[in-house]
C-alpha cells in the first residue's frame, strides 16, 4: 500500500498501536460520529476491534485505506478509505479538532490522485444532507454533484437519511 504525502499530511497504512489515537481523535467523539454511519465507540475495545478489522483486511490485500497523520507526528487524526469497491466510493473522517482547516480536502485530493494513478476511472462519494461541509470538501476536490439518494443512517439501523451523491472521472 502506498504512503501519500501532502504539504501538511502523511497518509499511511494503519498499524498496531493506532487504536488509542483513533479512539481519542474521532471514534469516541459523538460530534464526529453524528455524520458517520457508525455509532460512537463507548470504549477503546470497540476501536481496537475496528483496528483489527482494518489490519486483517490489509493483510488480505485491501489497499484503499489510509490513516491521516500530521507531518512530523505519527498519530492518526482521521481515516480515508474506499467504503464500496464496486462504486469506488470514498469515505472519510477526521478529528473534530481539525474540522474546517482544509486538511480533509488535502487528504481527499491526494487519494483521488492516487486512485487515478492506480488506473481507476471514476470515484464517488456521498454525504448526509445535514453535513454540507463534507459536500464542500467533495466540490473543492473537483467532484460533481450527481443526485440525492437515501441510505441507512447508521449500520444496522432501519432509520434512513438523505444523502447527496458526487463523482469525479479521470480526464
Amino acid at each position: 500500500m502506498s504512503i501519500l504525502e501532502t504539504e501538511r499530511l502523511i497518509l499511511r497504512p494503519f498499524k498496531e498501536g493506532d487504536a488509542e489515537s483513533m479512539y481519542k481523535s474521532w471514534t469516541s467523539d459523538s460530534r464526529v460520529a453524528e455524520y458517520c454511519r457508525w455509532y460512537t465507540h463507548e470504549n477503546i475495545s470497540a476501536t481496537e476491534y475496528l483496528l483489527k478489522m482494518y489490519l486483517d483486511e490489509a493483510e488480505k490485500g485491501f489497499e484503499y485505506r489510509w490513516a491521516i497523520t500530521l507531518r512530523g507526528k505519527d498519530k492518526p487524526i482521521g481515516c480515508i478509505d474506499i467504503v464500496d469497491t464496486e462504486e469506488m466510493e470514498l469515505g472519510y473522517v477526521i478529528s473534530y479538532d481539525y474540522w474546517n482547516k482544509g486538511l480533509m480536502t488535502e487528504a481527499v485530493k491526494a487519494v483521488i490522485d492516487e486512485l487515478f494513478r492506480m488506473g481507476f476511472d471514476r470515484i464517488t462519494a456521498r454525504h448526509a444532507v445535514d453535513n454540507p461541509a463534507s459536500g464542500r470538501v467533495m466540490e473543492k476536490c473537483g467532484m460533481k454533484y450527481i443526485k440525492n439518494d437515501t441510505t441507512n443512517r447508521k449500520f444496522g439501523s432501519d432509520e434512513l437519511c438523505e444523502v447527496k451523491c458526487y463523482e469525479i472521472k479521470r480526464s
